[in-house]
């Protein structure tokens, strides 16, 4: 296994309380003490952009995630117990929402036939039409994405949802519990007790 080498040595006003490496760009995300995000390009250390503290966001950061195609980044505070979405693009909120606890871990990932518990719904045949009636056909001018987003901030919607693949935002907390939300966005699945064991 070869060795690790340093190639550079960058210093910051800040400390630096979490990174996470974009999965599919040159691209570096920081947390640092005062509050503060902050995108690099891992090249040159140049600076994207920064999103400082804010009142309406919070100060204290205590996770990052990134969205498996690497154009949303996540990040949890935990004085204000809200979730932050922001695009790489700039340094913009696109979507928020609140827990009802401190985060402590994040993790999106994409949801695959081979990394879901749903793999024998993908493998099952569709039994539908001996359960269900069958459904009238629908008019050909009817077009169900055309009225889900013909509304104003599409351009936005569809940035957050990303590509087709079902994504989700894993989130957790030292005192046991465990959220879903696909696309980072809607609450699918809330698991409360969990417990650590170490060995």
């Amino acid at each position: 296994m070869p060795a690790f080498r340093q190639v550079g040595e960058k210093q910051l006003p800040q400390e630096v309380v979490f990174m996470s490496w974009s999965p599919k760009r040159d691209l570096i995300a920081l947390a640092n003490r005062a509050g503060e995000v902050l995108l690099h390009r891992l090249a040159n250390f140049q600076r994207v952009w920064s999103l400082p503290p804010s009142e309406n966001t919070g100060k204290e950061v205590t996770a990052l995630a990134w969205r498996p195609d690497g154009k949303i980044l996540a990040f949890g505070l935990a004085d204000t117990k809200r979730i932050i979405l922001c695009d790489v693009e700039k340094p913009e909120s696109l979507h928020s929402f609140s827990v009802d606890l401190s985060i402590t871990y994040m993790h999106w990932m994409e949801v695959t036939e081979e990394s879901s518990v749903l793999t024998s719904f993908y493998n099952a045949e569709d039994e539908s039409n001996l359960l269900l009636p069958k459904l009238p056909a629908l008019p050909k001018n009817y077009s169900t994405t055309a009225k889900i987003f013909s509304e104003e901030k599409s351009d936005e919607i569809m940035k957050l949802l990303g590509d087709v693949r079902l994504n989700a935002l894993v989130l957790g907390g030292s005192s046991g519990f465990i959220e879903i939300y696909a696309y980072g966005m809607f609450k699918i699945a809330t698991v409360t007790g969990v417990r650590l064991v170490l060995f």
